[in-house]
């Protein structure tokens, strides 16, 4: 399952992509982690809450979050463990490159306004 997302992927690589491009693309399916007893793994983001780290393949999962096991997450998913964790912000990370999104554009852009 190795490039998952491709275009995501391509997005992030190019470097500043476009917003609504990049909502689009999240949209599209992520991978997450998940632990051994099959709970979502979060980190501590830069505000000091928890975040949703997702990943364009599970290559870049496995890198990342080495204890956690890539689990294929679409945007109803993403929402749903926004709604049962309280999380808002997600990570998105690539090969070299990494973006902050706020789960709550996510859910817009796939309702198709775009995340605005």
């Amino acid at each position: 399952m190795t490039g998952v997302n491709p275009n995501l992927a391509e997005l992030l690589e190019g470097g500043s992509p476009d917003h609504a491009e990049l909502l689009a693309a999240v949209a599209d399916g992520v991978i997450i982690a998940v632990d051994d007893s099959g709970s979502v793994v979060f980190i501590r983001g830069e505000d000091g809450q928890p975040w949703l780290p997702s990943f364009v393949d599970e290559a870049t999962c496995a890198r990342d979050i080495a204890h956690g096991q890539p689990f294929l997450c679409d945007v109803r998913r993403l929402l749903d463990i926004a709604a049962r964790t309280g999380v808002r912000t997600m990570t998105v990370a690539s090969a070299t490159q990494c973006a902050t999104v706020p789960i709550a554009l996510v859910g817009r852009a796939a309702a198709g306004d775009g995340g605005q």
